[in-house]
């Protein structure tokens, strides 16, 4: 405390400067992390949102299929699965 009451006022003026300067540049940067990690988040629940609706509509076909259909649609996608 004794150092920076023997410090020239103009001194003085340019650390208080320079202290604000870095908090400012401190915040700046919080600001845009905190946005951008809204606007990843915000993503990820379109995509998880997007992903339950092609489940709801693949289980809604489903459902509709009778025996006969959904047999053929299952055989079509094994045979599909072993010419890879």
């Amino acid at each position: 405390m004794g150092l920076w009451l023997a410090l020239n006022p103009r001194i003085k003026l340019y650390a208080i400067g320079a202290v604000v300067f870095i908090a400012a540049l401190l915040k700046l940067r919080h600001d845009a992390v905190s946005k951008a990690l809204y606007k990843m988040q915000a993503d990820q629940a379109e995509k998880r949102i997007d992903a339950m609706r092609a489940a709801k509509e693949i289980e809604d076909e489903i459902e509709v299929l009778d025996d006969s259909g959904l047999a053929d649609r299952a055989s079509k996608w094994v045979r599909e699965g072993r010419s890879e």
